[in-house]
């Protein structure tokens, strides 16, 4: 792998992990419409561990305040651990899913077509997301994240295992149609995303250390763009989702999906 498709996968990784529409879609997608070879997945892990440490930045001082709260020594211990447990229970679904059926989704990552198929999915979780929030927001004030409010968001995450399907479209889409307010659903989301990228990277560790994939140049130069390249979405979603819906993603999807679908047909 040359140092531009690093950058160029990297910038890819960066912008679509947090954006609603699905990186690992784009990261399968955007290779085979450049006639590139579909980079490895312990590759696709090293991105994704960019942009982790993208969010940790962007939430290291709530990540501090609930590291405090854990060992009792925040301003409210109490909330604090209930938003620590409520990640974990949240997590679960998604390491259940990844557990038992890795093996049969990694074998999608071959096939770009059936990525451009779930990109309309994703648009219509978008779309479908947006309505019900509108509808229960008529009748009911904003909610916030409990137990069987986490369930159904760490679902909703287990389900964006199929690359394609976008995590934080996914996750979002289903804190906002039970009456979470954007911004908070996207905060949720990206800190509910921790456990989840930390556990794909513990898996894919054995194909670094057993020397099957190798730590060069350019893929340490993607690692940097993606968590540059992270952190700045992350800030630009969270500003956008104050005043904005999640609409524009589920219509950019929906020009998106068919023009690459016809370009790989043709190809």
């Amino acid at each position: 792998m040359d140092w531009l498709e690093s950058i160029v996968l990297g910038l890819v990784q960066g912008i679509t992990e947090f954006l609603p529409i699905s990186s690992s879609g784009h990261l399968v997608v955007v290779p085979a419409l450049l006639g590139w070879k579909q980079p490895p997945l312990a590759f696709d892990l090293v991105l994704h561990l960019g942009t982790l440490i993208a969010v940790i930045f962007s939430f290291r001082y709530q990540l501090l305040h609930l590291g405090r709260g854990l060992i009792g020594r925040g301003a409210n211990p109490a909330a604090d651990r209930r938003l620590i447990g409520l990640l974990l229970l949240g997590s679960i679904p998604a390491g259940i899913a990844g557990l038992l059926l890795s093996s049969e989704f990694e074998s999608l990552f071959d096939q770009p077509l059936w990525v451009c198929g779930f990109w309309i999915v994703t648009a219509g979780i978008l779309l479908g997301g947006e309505y019900l929030a509108a509808r229960y927001l008529v009748t009911r004030p904003p909610t916030t994240p409990n137990a069987k409010r986490t369930l159904v968001i760490g679902v909703a995450q287990a389900v964006a295992i199929t690359p394609g399907i976008s995590r934080s479209g996914a996750t979002i889409s289903a804190g906002i149609a039970q009456g979470i307010e954007r911004e908070e659903a996207a905060r949720f989301s990206f800190l509910l995303s921790i456990p989840i990228i930390l556990g794909a990277i513990a898996t894919k560790i054995p194909d670094v250390v057993n020397g099957n994939f190798r730590i060069t140049g350019p893929v340490i130069a993607g690692f940097i763009v993606a968590g540059i390249s992270g952190w700045v979405a992350i800030e630009g979603l969270l500003k956008y989702l104050r005043t904005n819906s999640l609409r524009i993603f589920a219509y950019y999807l929906l020009i998106v999906a068919p023009i690459s679908a016809i370009i790989l047909e043709l190809n």
